[in-house]
Order: C-alpha cells, then structure tokens, then sequence
C-alpha cells in the first residue's frame, strides 16, 4: 500500500514524467556502440534537451537548467569516476538532483488550479442536477464539500493526463 502511495506522490510531483524525459533523451544520446553509455561531454547538450521538454510538458513557471560551472563540475566528477561514460541511472539520478526544487512548484501550481476551479465546478453541477426532474431530490441529499473533494482529485488526475500526453 505504501509503495501505491508513493507512486502517486510522484506522478502528482511529475517525477515520473521528468523519469520518463530523461530516458527519450538518454535513448537519444546515448553512444549505442559503447554500451548504452552517454558521453560526458554531451551531458550539458543533454541536459538542456531534458529541460526543454520538461518546460513543454510540466505546467507552471519555466524551470531554469543548471548553469553550466554546475554542469562542468559533475563532468570532472564523472570523468575522474567512470571516464567512459554516465550510465542510464547516473543520469536520471543527476536530473532529478537538479530538478527537485521545481517539481515542487509543479505540485503547488496543480494544487492551486484544482483548489480554485473545485467550488465553482461543485456548486454548478449540483444546481444544474437540481433541474433534472427524476435526479434533482438525490443531488439535494449530496453535500456540496463532497463535491468539492471529488473535483479537486479529478482536477489533479486531469492534468496529469494532460502532462502525459503532450
């Protein structure tokens, strides 16, 4: 069950559509004759490919790459570590390093738009029930902070919808 809500924490955070950019681009990039390793002199030409996708995908505020002293010195560490190349998990671990901070603004924007849109979507569907002859005394029972509720998480899941499929 915990494993469950973990996987939800990071899909409403976007980490798994950050997870998922950086494997296209690693896909991309990586040298394919050297063992699916990416060279560490593209990783900077990399990076900005996964920020680009990041800023077209994930709604909110543009995410600025690392700047490249950043850049560099993770390659001097890399090249003194392993200088054939970075491998498919060094490089996701290196993006979402740099990327943590964002994917925060990310939740607080989802959250923002599903908090706002919630109450005006609840209180118009059950007043446009009410005018439905056979159904109009149920929605009366319905409470209208239910509604609320069961929007907000709609909300939430809709755009992570909207996020995937871009």
């Amino acid at each position: 069950m915990a494993q469950f809500f973990g996987r939800m924490w990071d899909r409403a955070q976007g980490k798994l559509y950050v997870l998922r950019i950086c494997d296209k681009v690693f896909d991309e990039m990586a040298d394919k004759n050297n063992r699916q390793l990416l060279d560490i002199g593209s990783l900077h030409v990399a990076t900005l490919m996964v920020y680009n996708s990041i800023n077209k995908q994930l709604a909110g505020p543009h995410k600025d790459p690392p700047c490249m002293n950043d850049v560099a010195k993770e390659m001097e560490h890399y090249k003194n570590v392993s200088p054939e190349g970075i491998t498919r998990d060094e490089f996701r671990r290196l993006i979402m390093e740099w990327i943590r901070k964002d994917l925060r603004l990310v939740l607080a924007n989802k959250a923002a738009v599903a908090i706002m849109a919630a109450p005006l979507l609840a209180v118009t569907t059950k007043n446009a029930g009410r005018q439905v002859p056979r159904i109009g005394p149920a929605v009366e029972k319905v409470p209208t902070p239910l509604l609320f509720t069961v929007f907000s998480v709609g909300l939430m899941f809709l755009q992570d919808i909207r996020a995937g499929k871009q």
